[in-house]
């Protein structure tokens, strides 16, 4: 099964650039107006980016840059790209904020508890640079409302928050609601209703000049103010500090807006309020004349994203991605996983997508994968999806009537988002197949699931292409299931198929049938006696554990010694090795 089609293999073998442009901020003689040579380089990336041509780079050199950069063009090819990339070595940081080092007083003018004790600072921010985007002005709340249902909320808290973020020595503060909450606990912030006045209480009730603090003015930090540009390629560089709001639209901290055929490797995408990375079309009613009639064919490698309040990467449409050897960790911070949006990684429409040799793990409120609607002939194979609690699944697929599969991945530790009982939303699933036909999912190691180890749920009135999906055709087949805590399969009907899985500790009866009413709990031989299901299938003795900051894999199958696997992404050997552990 490869589903690496031809559509990824687009990026030429080598590429080699016409012309080189030099950008060194620190640099005594840097300046815009000079030729952009190392003798004397530009003092901005963003000067670079109104500058190249197609088949022509820029390197820059190491420093933090506090600016955003918008690419006025693409290239015309893939031998003809547009290249932004660090120079060897070097560190080069792209931040959206600014530091506020002078101008603070003692909060005054709002009251506390009288018995309360509190060190609190102010500052007023009318001379920030915000260039007309004030995010602690603006709410979080979603421009298009389609799924904001407030009644269906736990909390429409992270909603009606300030998009703007605080860093004190790099590390965030939380905001809250009141002023009164800054007596409770150091290390949080309170914006005043216009947006133009930030009080603080910093760590151990210290002092502003003893720390360096900065807030967050841009919205975006790379991206592009004319939709649908190409080729181009974005390589080394940690992009931090973007006060978006919560999608959609999709406003990544990093943005291809609508572009198709970008390189984005070796980055470093943190601490975006909403979304890291955005792909696509940023909105699903996003259309007009303009719109590119390609968009897509994307390559996203070796980036580490982190930190990224609703999403880490996100694309709409998403066809023809190669997604490899990313680190996702650390995001979906924010309490807004019912506005269904929130995810390690989440695209709609994933057309011949192959996402591959990932780590995806610390979700706090949102799938580790998720594939939205109309998926086809997509893979998700090799990747290792760990601590996630989530409403959904570690791997989310939905409203799909095309096959699509999942294979050779280990899934640990997922479980249900707390406090959404009382909304007959549970989740912690495993693999959730949603409203799918012809899901296939095979040769994975699904442990320690807080419900199912795969979840199949019938959506019959959500119409995709004229007609509801049957929960059809699901086969599941030569997986490992260990410690799930529900049941390992449990299907919408029983017009599917299991086997040659291998079961663990699990509770009474593996396999369920949730409907037509009475559900059917079964045990492996009436799977095999009432459905032909599990002919190879079997009971097994099966301790795995699995560090998901190490990487260390301790299993042990049947009477076997234990085995510690540090795991390489990069071996593809494992993969295949993890998958003939099944029972054949």
């Amino acid at each position: 099964m490869d589903i690496l089609s031809s559509t990824h293999l687009w990026e030429p073998a080598s590429l080699e650039f016409s012309k080189t442009y030099h950008v060194n901020g620190s640099a005594p003689n840097a300046s815009d107006a000079g030729p952009g040579t190392p003798a004397q380089p530009f003092r901005t990336i963003n000067h670079a980016a109104q500058v190249l041509q197609a088949g022509e780079r820029v390197v820059i050199a190491g420093g933090v840059y506090r600016e955003s950069v918008h690419p006025a063009r693409g290239g015309a090819g893939p031998q003809t790209m547009i290249s932004y990339e660090a120079a060897e070595g070097d560190q080069v940081v792209i931040k959206g904020s600014v530091i506020l080092s002078e101008g603070w007083q003692a909060s005054a003018g709002w009251a506390l508890r009288s018995d309360a004790q509190a060190s609190i600072w102010q500052i007023s921010l009318e001379d920030v640079p915000f260039g007309g985007y004030n995010p602690f002005g603006m709410d979080n709340v979603i421009q298009d409302r389609f799924y904001f249902w407030p009644k269906r909320l736990r909390s429409t808290k992270p909603f009606f928050q300030r998009r703007g973020m605080v860093f004190v020595d790099g590390l965030p503060l939380q905001q809250v609601d009141l002023y009164r909450e800054l007596a409770e606990e150091s290390g949080r912030f309170w914006i005043e209703h216009n947006g133009l006045t930030l009080h603080m209480r910093l760590p151990g009730d210290s002092a502003p000049e003893d720390h360096c603090v900065e807030i967050t003015t841009k919205e975006q930090v790379f991206a592009p103010k004319r939709r649908g540009l190409g080729y181009i390629r974005v390589k080394g560089i940690t992009f931090e500090h973007a006060a978006s709001g919560f999608p959609v639209p999709q406003r990544g901290l990093v943005s291809a807006y609508r572009g198709h055929h970008w390189i984005v490797e070796g980055n470093t995408i943190r601490w975006a309020n909403s979304v890291g990375l955005d792909l696509g079309n940023e909105c699903w009613n996003a259309s007009s004349p303009e719109d590119p009639a390609i968009i897509g064919h994307h390559i996203v490698r070796g980036n580490m994203v982190q930190h990224c309040g609703i999403c880490g990467m996100a694309g709409i449409p998403a066809p023809d991605y190669l997604v490899e050897d990313n680190l996702i960790e650390h995001c979906c911070f924010h309490d807004a996983e019912n506005s269904y949006e929130s995810a390690g990684a989440k695209f709609h429409n994933a057309e011949r997508m192959l996402f591959r040799h990932n780590i995806v793990r610390h979700i706090a409120h949102g799938n580790g994968l998720w594939l939205d609607y109309t998926n086809v002939d997509s893979r998700v194979t090799g990747n290792i999806f760990a601590d996630i609690a989530t409403i959904g699944g570690g791997i989310h697929i939905e409203a799909s009537h095309a096959p699509n599969f999942v294979d050779h991945n280990l899934v640990f530790n997922v479980r249900a988002a707390p406090g959404l009982e009382e909304q007959g939303v549970i989740g912690g699933h495993g693999v959730f197949s949603q409203g799918c036909d012809h899901t296939v999912i095979a040769h994975n190691l699904i442990v320690d699931c807080e419900m199912a180890g795969v979840f199949s749920e019938l959506v019959p009135d959500r119409l995709v292409a004229g007609r509801g999906g049957t929960a059809r055709n699901l086969k599941v087949l030569h997986n490992i299931f260990h410690r799930c805590g529900q049941a390992a399969i449990e299907f919408a009907n029983q017009h599917n198929f299991a086997d040659g899985n291998l079961y663990g500790d699990l509770p009474g009866g593996p396999l369920r049938i949730l409907f037509p009413e009475p559900q059917q709990w079964l045990d492996i031989e009436a799977g095999r006696e009432f459905y032909g299901w599990e002919q190879h299938g079997a009971y097994g003795t099966i301790r795995a554990e699995l560090d998901a900051d190490t990487l260390e894999l301790t299993q042990t199958l049947g009477d076997s010694e234990p085995q510690v696997i540090r795991i390489n992404m990069s071996d593809t050997g494992f993969w295949e090795r993890l998958g003939n552990q099944t029972v054949e």
